[in-house]
């Protein structure tokens, strides 16, 4: 029997889709706002159905994921916040991230009642989830609101009787992309001596959590509706790595003399990185490296659980085009 796959967030990624469009007994529908945009036009000339809905129109939801038998959700914390409407609707005084934060919840509330309606024919309700940075460090990082707000709709999803055993949560690491790709003042620097430096928040040499979100996160997402019981917290992690191992791998791959990483305090990343995204970021790190980046939550596993194989950062850099990035050096 053939099943259908809900996705939410399908043109802004793809890693899902892609893993249930080839793999057969699965049907895919896809949710987004804008029907009309070139993303959703290339999925749906695949023979992929596309539905309209509003994250802050929970009907519209119930209504996409209608019949469905899994459910992919997932929030956008930057989407919110690059939106130039967030900083007209949050309050004057109001920071915008913690706008961002009840914005983000409220979709993910609302994500978890349109999964509840279709209870019927769900078997599994799969959330794209964050560590609760608030609890898990006991107050101490009590506002980084892209990762509460996530957590929060997640314990609100778990909170419904009508998704008992059918809920799980999976969580994505910190991208690969992140200092290479974005567009961020962390990205790597040609120096007067033509070795590459980066400044980076928190200590050079200790480990975090990464990965190649938008290739792997897809399979780990089938391992929870195929292998894993409900009630199951996936980190989806690639591999851990100081940034100074992150720099060092980047330019043996492209050929570019290393120069060094230099670190950044919070206050240093912020006002680099200003408005809330140095905030965001800064704290993030400085999170993982104190607390685990996945938070302390009982019975958390990885993709190795369940035989899969993920990228490493040493793969991604070979296959990835720098040209962007390199261009701005010369």
């Amino acid at each position: 029997m053939t099943k259908l796959v809900a996705i939410t967030g399908i043109t802004g990624g793809g890693s899902v889709a892609n893993t249930f469009f080839q793999t057969p007994g699965y049907t895919i529908r896809g949710v987004t706002r804008n029907p009309e945009s070139a993303a959703a036009k290339a999925w749906a000339a695949k023979g992929v159905e596309i539905v309209k809905a509003d994250f802050d129109d929970v009907e519209s939801l119930k209504q996409a994921f209608k019949g469905a038998n899994v459910i992919f959700g997932v929030t956008d914390f930057w989407n919110i916040f690059g939106n130039p409407q967030s900083k007209e609707l949050k309050k004057p005084d109001q920071e915008l991230v913690e706008y961002c934060y009840e914005v983000e919840l409220r979709h993910g509330k609302n994500l978890a009642d349109a999964a509840a309606s279709t209870a019927s024919t769900l078997d599994r309700y799969i959330f794209s989830s964050m560590a609760h940075a608030t609890q898990s460090s006991g107050g101490k990082f009590s506002k980084l609101y892209h990762m509460d707000g996530k957590a929060e709709a997640a314990t609100y999803a778990q909170s419904l009787p009508e998704l008992k055993n059918k809920f799980s949560q999976i969580q994505a690491p910190i991208y690969y992309q992140i200092a290479l790709e974005w567009g961020l003042p962390v990205e790597p620097t040609k120096q007067p001596d033509g070795t590459y430096r980066m400044k980076v928040p928190g200590a050079a040499h200790k480990p975090i959590p990464l990965g190649n979100v938008g290739l792997d996160l897809g399979p780990n997402v089938k391992a929870l509706v195929e292998q894993a019981p409900p009630n199951t917290n996936l980190f989806a992690v690639g591999e851990y790595l100081s940034w100074t191992d992150y720099l060092r791998i980047f330019c043996e791959t492209q050929g570019l003399p290393y120069g060094g990483v230099d670190e950044l305090t919070y206050d240093e990343i912020n006002a680099l990185i200003p408005g809330g995204l140095g905030h965001e970021f800064g704290l993030n790190v400085l999170f993982a490296f104190e607390f685990g980046y996945e938070g302390r939550e009982a019975g958390i596993v990885g993709p190795g659980k369940y035989g899969i194989k993920m990228s490493s950062f040493r793969e991604y850099c070979e296959k990835a085009d720098f040209s962007a990035l390199l261009s701005k050096q010369k």
